[in-house]
Formats: C-alpha cells, sequence, structure tokens
C-alpha cells in the first residue's frame, strides 16, 4: 500500500467516526426527552450547544441559511442516518406548517440505545459536561414556539439573519413574542424590553 492509499484509509476512518459521533449526538438530543422533537429546534439546539462545546467544532459546521443556523451534516443525519438508521422515527410536518421541518421521537430500540450511549457517556468528563448542557438546552428550548426560538436566536446571533426568508415576519411580531417569552418565564422584564426594541433586528 502506497503512502496516498493509506493517508485516504485514515481519512475514511475519520470520516465515518465523525459520522458515528454525529449520529450518537443527535441520538443523545432526541433522548433527552420522551417528547418528540421538530427538525427546527433539534438544529438549533444543536447549533447552541456547538457554540458552547468548541470540539463539536471538528465535526459541525452551521452556515447562514432561510431559517437562520442550518447545518447540513444535522440534516443529513438525522434524516438518513447510517449507523443508527432504527433508532428514531420521523414524522413529516403537516401542509399548513412551514417552520417544523417534521417530528422525530425515538424507536424502542433507540431508547434501549440511548440509555446505553447515556450510561457510558456519564463515564466521561466531557461527554458528561455535554449531557448536561443537552439536558438543559432540551428543556429549556422545547418549551418555545418556532417563532419564540427563531426570535431568541436572531437577536442573540443577528449574523444568522442575513438569509433567512422568515425573519422579518418574526421581527414584525416580536412585541406578542417577547411578551410571550416573557409570560412563560423564560427571560427577564430588561430582555423582553430589548427584544421589543429591537436592537439587534436591523
Amino acid at each position: 500500500m502506497g503512502f496516498y492509499e493509506a493517508e485516504e484509509d485514515v481519512s475514511s476512518i475519520i470520516e465515518q467516526e465523525k459520522v458515528k459521533g454525529l449520529e450518537n449526538l443527535i441520538l443523545l438530543i432526541i433522548g433527552a426527552s420522551n417528547r418528540p422533537i421538530s427538525l427546527l429546534h433539534l438544529q438549533k439546539e444543536a447549533f447552541l450547544l456547538w457554540n458552547f462545546h468548541p470540539y463539536m467544532k471538528d465535526f459541525l459546521h452551521f452556515i447562514h441559511h432561510y431559517r437562520g443556523p442550518f447545518s447540513s451534516e444535522v440534516e443529513k443525519a438525522v434524516l438518513y442516518p447510517f449507523y443508527l438508521d432504527d433508532c428514531w422515527s420521523y414524522q413529516k410536518p403537516p401542509k399548513n406548517d412551514e417552520l417544523s421541518g417534521g417530528y422525530f421521537k425515538l424507536t424502542p430500540q433507540g431508547i434501549e440505545k440511548y440509555h446505553n450511549l447515556f450510561q457510558n457517556a456519564q463515564k466521561n468528563e466531557r461527554l458528561s459536561l455535554l449531557l448536561t448542557g443537552i439536558q438543559v438546552v432540551r428543556e429549556l428550548y422545547d418549551k418555545l414556539s418556532f417563532e419564540e426560538l427563531l426570535l431568541l436566536i436572531y437577536d442573540t446571533y443577528p449574523e444568522y439573519k442575513v438569509r433567512s426568508n422568515v425573519s422579518n415576519g418574526i421581527f414584525k411580531k416580536r412585541k406578542v413574542l417577547a411578551q410571550e417569552l416573557y409570560r412563560k418565564g423564560f427571560i427577564d422584564e430588561r430582555r423582553m424590553k430589548s427584544l421589543i426594541a429591537g436592537s439587534n433586528n436591523g
């Protein structure tokens, strides 16, 4: 075997490990709650985790997209899993639903694999921190409607509204959305007023 063939083999192995790692991450996110998760929430929650766990940047990338931050790796892995193809089911969105992207929930096989992966991950300090982050993010952001979630994302990360085709409509509703976020106890009064003022929404 020549040098270049060996190099290609190593690259292939690394790529396979990245795909396995991403599918395991998706399994952990979906399995962190008994509730189904929308593709929109999965993308945005993965984005939030990606911002706080730097090592995720080695195998995951986000770009500016029509619905804010978007990862083609996440979409491909969750819709067309290779290693965990029996672990979650997908339900297409209703015809009048233009934001969710559909919903995912674990299958019985997925639940079993999730528990095994969760127990193993708890033994690793870095993965244990990630597990805590996943559980916190699911618990907080699952409570938000699609528009509430996108308002917070666009306000916190304004660069990701550049290519969005829904941000203008969401900002027009920002007063109602901000008041609802406050009513849910997700933000304090100061943050509510900031969202309504729209300092980052230009």
